[in-house]
């Protein structure tokens, strides 16, 4: 992962934004989305290393694959519903965005469920001996 390419292409997309959005404002969102994509694609190679070293502490520790996997898909929501909702912010549509950001937060708390569920099993195990 090369930072200084990214905080570049983040410069250059925001500069590319600012001026397409006084030229032609119906454009301007896609350059914002274009320009996360190639983040994203920058990106992919290290988060393959992440997941690869997480996996190997899981093993170590001794940790269910299942756990961790659904707090990695829960950080994967929170992720995506934070870009969602700041394209929405940026684009003056608020409701939009803390619609997205309410949506993202549900999706997480769904998600967590079945391990909520299991730690709620064993709470009351331990209370009633």
């Amino acid at each position: 992962m090369d930072i200084m390419k990214i905080s570049f292409l983040g410069i250059m997309t925001a500069l590319l934004y600012a001026l397409m959005r006084h030229i032609k404002p119906e454009i301007a969102p896609l350059v914002v989305l274009g320009g996360a994509a190639a983040v994203f694609a920058m990106l992919a190679e290290s988060l393959l290393d992440v997941s690869g070293g997480i996996d190997e502490m899981m093993k170590l520790a001794g940790i269910e694959k299942e756990n961790v996997s659904m707090l990695m898909k829960s950080l994967g929501i929170c992720v995506v519903t934070q870009f969602a909702a700041d394209i929405c912010y940026d684009n003056s549509c608020s409701s939009m965005a803390a619609a997205v950001e309410l949506a993202g937060r549900i999706g997480a708390i769904v998600l967590a469920m079945p391990m909520l569920k299991t730690v709620a099993g064993l709470a009351i195990g331990l209370i009633n001996g």
